[in-house]
């Protein structure tokens, strides 16, 4: 996975079901590119009411296009797409993430986007990971 480089030594176990419920209850929007009818590259995003606010709120699960049409304005197309489809199901704020193993950051900034967190990981359970008294 790509994208998932900080979860290594975890299991790719999607719960298919879920995302089977949160596309029926209307929460989940499904989004693909295609080039000459042959996917390259698709996104999954939650619309869902913001619990601070109820406003809708465009969350990303997932971004992918494939390496070989990352290349030109796809990306910026792409992006543009999904948030021109959002903003027409009602979202008031779109969310997206940009890890730091790709350059995503770079084309969220040219749309607009604006940095307002920082995201932290850490693998629990792990050896490496254990509480340490200071």
């Amino acid at each position: 996975m790509e994208t998932e480089m900080y979860r290594h030594g975890q299991m790719f176990n999607p719960s298919f079901d879920r995302y089977e419920q949160y596309d029926k209850a209307g929460w989940l929007f499904h989004f693909v590119a295609r080039d000459e009818g042959k996917m390259v590259g698709y996104s999954l995003i939650y619309l869902v009411p913001s619990m601070h606010t109820q406003q809708q709120i465009a969350t990303e699960d997932t971004f992918f296009i494939s390496p070989s049409h990352r290349k030109g304005r796809n990306g910026i197309r792409f992006y543009k797409f999904i948030e021109e489809e959002m903003t027409k199901r009602g979202a008031k704020e779109m969310m997206f993430t940009a890890k730091l193993t790709n350059k995503v950051g770079t084309i969220l900034e040219y749309l607009k986007f604006e940095k307002v967190a920082l995201q932290y990981c850490k693998q629990l359970g792990r050896a490496d990971s254990a509480h340490t008294q200071g």
